[in-house]
């Protein structure tokens, strides 16, 4: 995956994109005299500021510019996030977070068979003054004995604590402390 070069113009740009496509939703359904839905697109504009928000604030600027601007470009999956109110994450290296998900991304998406709405879910949260994250892998992936070898090694080579846990279905779970 190769690292995109961010301007404040285009970063701007793709920001204002998104706006843009948010309030046009809730125009669509007030012009639709659809109040409900219109108010629930409008708490969704109101959640995503919020996560937004949380993630500007846990002082990683780097791991923050990946996954703010990710689905900005052209990938194989969507990436989702959500985290945890309160956050207090000094000890957490930005540098080593940056590092990890952006080999993680870039595995996940050699190892896609098809696109076909993939996604990567990732709560933050805070566990022993620790940024605690768990993930979920919703999608088919080619090979995926070998992208879980992969996966695991990512975490060893950067000194963190993890875990890879395997369910019933396609999905796969993992746990990074930072």
């Amino acid at each position: 995956m190769e690292k995109e070069e961010w301007t404040v113009v285009k970063t701007l740009r793709h920001a204002r994109h998104d706006w843009m496509n948010d309030i046009q939703i809730v125009k669509g359904y007030l012009a639709l005299n659809n109040l409900d839905e219109a108010a629930r697109a409008a708490d969704h504009i109101i959640v995503k500021a919020v996560q937004e928000s949380r993630l500007c604030n846990l002082g990683m600027p780097g791991m923050a510019e990946l996954f703010m601007t990710f689905n900005w470009s052209q990938h194989l999956f969507r990436l989702e996030y959500e985290l945890d109110d309160g956050i207090k994450t000094g000890s957490a290296d930005d540098q080593k977070a940056l590092s990890f998900f952006s080999r993680l991304f870039a595995l996940l998406e050699q190892h896609i068979k098809d696109y076909n709405g993939h996604e990567l879910f990732v709560h933050f949260s805070e566990k022993e003054e620790c940024l605690f994250v768990r993930m979920e892998w919703m999608g088919d992936v080619a090979n995926r004995p070998l992208l879980l070898d992969k996966i695991n090694e990512i975490p060893k080579e950067l000194q963190l604590k993890c875990a890879v846990l395997e369910t019933g279905c396609q999905d796969i779970l993992m746990e990074v402390t930072f």
